[in-house]
């Protein structure tokens, strides 16, 4: 394997790259807006992956659509760092939403490190969520110094 993909693969699992998930909200998993627009609400299980060259390990995820715009997503299986983000409705099922995780730099905690951003892409039916994620890893200059994207699928998460 060549130093850029063993590079990337220990930047992507040590910041919990491209993660979908996190905390769980009090809401029913496929419930609709106020407006009638369905989409997500509540938290989802979801799976994971980048497409090749990408890192092919399939990874679980917990995502979490709140009120007010809040997307919170955290991998499970191997576990990584929580992303924290927004997400809007497309209208008929579809949302999309930008995430955001950072780490500290090599030369510790109070020093800038790499950056990532996952944009995702998706749909509810039938209580099925699934997608597509683009990510960029920045480093800190804001220069893209990775990039991919993969696809996702999950169920909700029963209160």
């Amino acid at each position: 394997m060549d130093e850029h993909v063993l590079n990337r693969r220990r930047v992507l699992l040590g910041t919990g790259a491209v993660a979908i998930g996190g905390v769980a909200v009090a809401a029913s998993a496929s419930s609709a807006s106020a407006n009638g627009d369905s989409g997500p609400s509540g938290s989802w299980v979801i799976s994971r992956k980048d497409d090749p060259p990408g890192d092919t390990m399939t990874v679980t995820t917990v995502v979490s659509f709140a009120a007010g715009g809040v997307l919170i997503s955290q991998d499970i299986s191997p576990a990584a760092s929580p992303f924290t983000g927004t997400w809007a409705r497309r209208g008929d099922g579809g949302f999309q939403g930008t995430m955001w995780v950072g780490q500290p730099g090599p030369a510790g905690p109070d020093k800038p490190g790499l950056t990532v951003r996952v944009r995702i892409r998706g749909s509810v039916r039938k209580d099925k969520l699934s997608g597509t994620y683009q990510f960029s890893v920045f480093d800190p200059s804001g220069a893209v110094v990775a990039h991919g994207t993969g696809s996702f699928t999950g169920h909700p998460i029963e209160a």
